[in-house]
């Protein structure tokens, strides 16, 4: 499953929504920002009403959390993840079971917050779902990679002359 950060298909609305967090009087974390940034899923169709939660330390730069969050808790309690929880696949710091701490109590606390996060998901899983959205050009990229490199003229054999005029052969000049 690839997912691709909220920001890329909608920088305005990251820009004002994104979240910043300020510990305060906790004995865990240290007293200062971090923001969490969102990353969804770009399988179309795919429905699985979750979202990734990059947890960035704003003193440090370093990535210090990578958050899943299940909008509905699991049908069943054999699941084994549970609605939130610290994502094995993505980088983690000592600082991620105090932000996932954290993290509960602000979604706990907050309804607002998870609605927008809702909304974000209903907006991404729009352009995801559309095959003809001009921002799909955007997910294949990010999702494939850049265009390779096209070699412009014919191939020059190791032991044919070099192309620069030296007269010497190509593995001994320019190949170098």
């Amino acid at each position: 499953m690839t997912m691709l950060a909220f920001h890329a298909l909608f920088p305005d609305a990251a820009e004002s929504e994104y979240r910043t967090v300020l510990p305060m009087n906790d004995g865990t974390l240290p007293s200062h920002a971090f923001v969490i940034s969102e990353a969804y899923c770009v399988a179309p169709r795919c429905d699985c009403r979750r979202v990734i939660l990059n947890v960035i330390d704003t003193e440090t730069q370093a990535h210090a959390a990578t958050i899943n969050y299940a909008f509905e808790p699991p049908e069943s309690d054999s699941d084994d993840e549970g609605q939130m929880f610290l994502d094995r696949l993505n980088p983690q710091s000592e600082l991620s079971e105090p932000l996932l701490a954290m993290f509960q109590k602000l979604i706990t606390y907050d309804r607002a917050y998870h609605n927008r996060l809702v909304r974000h998901y209903e907006m991404w899983k729009s352009v995801v779902d559309d095959p003809m959205h001009p921002a799909q050009e955007t997910i294949r990229q990010a999702t494939t990679g850049p265009e390779p490199v096209r070699r412009s003229g014919p191939k020059i054999g190791p032991n044919e002359p070099c192309p620069c005029g030296s007269g010497r052969k190509y593995k001994k000049c320019c190949r170098v």
